[in-house]
């Protein structure tokens, strides 16, 4: 395996600068870890993860993808690693119209313009597979177009047999995880994410079941639709972050309507959005929190959502007289007993819940197993990625993370935004 890793970025660092300076930040990782194994782990991690930091940052595209992903994965990386990767949850650059505009002409055709009253070139968004771009049709509609990238598709496909080789290479440095399945689950979804009708699918099926009323799901322009293009109404441009930051006194309204559909879409629905970054997030004039982005969404079985429900809620108290260590052998974790998986939970949870609140008491639990090599399932680690990012946003503006079940919640009246 480790020759076919060499071979595979051997090959594949031909004329690539990217590829070679993944190779050298790897030299250097390993020279750290080897020089810092006797010494303070801590300052070896904080190191390694500016190493790392730095090469994601300089080589863009699915590198900060990549380190977005794992700056919600305590299960998998060290919390130096963590914070550091944090910093790059906004560093997408916008390509010229000039590009997008030859992805639409082959897409629709060269008078692709005469559907148009108008189209703003400058993006209104940036990631790190596609940009969004304003626009309004002859027939008075506003919509969103997302493109994807220029040649991001392909640069995917050379990066993901990068990515596998130095997973590989990696592994045995970070023994008490899988870092292998977790760049494999990163690859898929990024894969299907490529594909923009799987996501118009996804929004398909999120559009179809009972939210909140104060949730709202943009409407596809399905004739416009395609594997590179995803054509939406336009919902305002309004970020419920930017919004928050002029009127903190809302804060606790609308991210309680925010919190409620997730733990809705995770305990009753079993489809939940899975990629809750604040920029995803808009308020409208209704008082409606608008949630864009469905590249990626998880899906449980009903057992998942019956088991993963109960975990949760016992976690924090509203299963009554439970053995919290049983639900977590019955929700499918691996490697240690029900006596030890429940003084670990206890330990963090009556520790950490006092000091830092029930969502880094959850980031910290899930940092705990990794140290202690439990395996925790891959459906599992989506929920909970999803509510560390969205409880962080919450404790961004001093709002509690409340997990009252949604049954029990009262439906908030619509709060008009200004």
């Amino acid at each position: 395996m480790l020759k076919e890793s060499v071979i595979g970025l051997t090959g594949l660092a031909a004329g690539r600068s990217r590829y070679l300076r993944a190779m050298a930040a790897m030299s250097q990782l390993a020279a750290l870890y080897a020089a810092g194994s006797l010494g303070d782990l801590q300052a070896t991690h904080q190191r390694g993860a500016r190493i790392l930091t730095r090469l994601c940052r300089r080589n863009g595209g699915f590198w900060v993808k990549a380190a977005q992903f794992f700056s919600c994965r305590p299960d998998v990386l060290p919390r130096e690693y963590i914070e550091a990767f944090q910093e790059l949850q906004n560093d997408a650059q916008p390509v010229p119209f000039s590009a997008v505009a030859k992805v639409l002409s082959r897409a629709w055709g060269k008078d692709w313009r005469e559907q148009f009253v108008w189209v703003q070139e400058q993006p209104v968004a940036v990631a790190s597979i596609a940009q969004v771009h304003r626009a309004r049709m002859k027939d008075g509609r506003e919509v969103a177009i997302k493109v994807r990238l220029p040649k991001v598709k392909r640069l995917f496909e050379q990066d993901a047999r990068v990515f596998r080789a130095l997973s590989a290479l990696a592994a045995p440095r970070f023994r008490e995880f899988d870092l292998r399945q977790a760049f494999e689950q990163l690859l898929t979804m990024t894969a299907i994410e490529l594909d923009f009708r799987n996501e118009a699918a996804n929004m398909r099926r999120f559009s179809r079941l009972q939210h909140h009323p104060r949730i709202r799901i943009p409407e596809l322009v399905e004739p416009l639709c395609n594997e590179r293009i995803l054509v939406t109404s336009w919902e305002g441009e309004t970020r419920l972050r930017d919004y928050l930051d002029e009127h903190r006194d809302q804060a606790a309204d609308l991210l309680g309507v925010l919190l409620t559909s997730y733990l809705q879409q995770v305990t009753r629905f079993g489809v939940y959005q899975a990629d809750p970054h604040p920029g995803n997030f808009l308020v409208n004039s209704e008082g409606q929190v608008v949630i864009l982005d469905f590249g990626a969404i998880g899906i449980l079985t009903p057992d998942e959502v019956r088991r993963y429900s109960r975990l949760l809620y016992g976690l924090m108290g509203f299963e009554g007289a439970v053995d919290i260590g049983e639900l977590f052998v019955q929700a499918g974790f691996r490697g240690g007993s029900p006596e030890t998986l429940k003084a670990l939970a206890l330990f963090v949870l009556t520790d950490r819940m006092r000091q830092q609140g029930p969502v880094a008491a959850m980031g910290e639990l899930m940092e705990r197993f990794r140290e202690e090599r439990i395996s925790i399932p891959d459906s599992y680690i989506g929920i909970s990625r999803v509510l560390i990012t969205l409880g962080g946003f919450l404790m961004s503006y001093d709002v509690p993370f409340d997990w009252t079940p949604p049954e029990q919640r009262p439906l908030v009246a619509s709060a008009p935004a200004d």
